[in-house]
């Protein structure tokens, strides 16, 4: 898996993704690994995809609790000047009109200010 996980000195998850598909055997890994970085915390979650393509429909159906566990909200970062990244939004634009989110989320075009709204929600 092409992917970067870290905490930052803001105390927010950092998620980087090279891949074009996420499976649900990717997912499970990534929140694997949260939850070994976090601990018992939760944290607000920074994601950016290099070039998203689509969820397969296993991860589609996996229960958000699981995903989850360790994030108090979620901030996907899109560079639109990307030809990938207007791919990456409408999969997540569709992903997000599906799906009921437990916490709050939302979609950034800027980094910088994704970074701001999240550090509203460090813990």
């Amino acid at each position: 898996m092409k992917s970067r996980l870290f905490i930052d000195t803001n105390g927010i998850f950092r998620e980087y993704h090279e891949m074009e598909y996420i499976t649900r055997e990717d997912a499970l890994y990534i929140a694997e690994e949260r939850a070994r970085l976090a601990g018992d915390k939760k944290l607000p979650l920074l994601v950016e995809f290099e070039a998203l393509k689509g969820f397969s429909p296993l991860t589609r159906d996996m229960p958000l609790e699981k995903v989850l566990a360790n994030i108090s909200a979620l901030a996907y970062y899109i560079d639109v000047n990307k030809e990938s990244g207007k791919e990456t939004r409408n999969q997540l634009n569709l992903f997000f009109s599906i799906t009921p989110w437990p916490i709050p989320v939302e979609i950034f075009y800027s980094e910088e200010e994704a970074i701001e709204w999240l550090k509203e929600y460090v813990i």
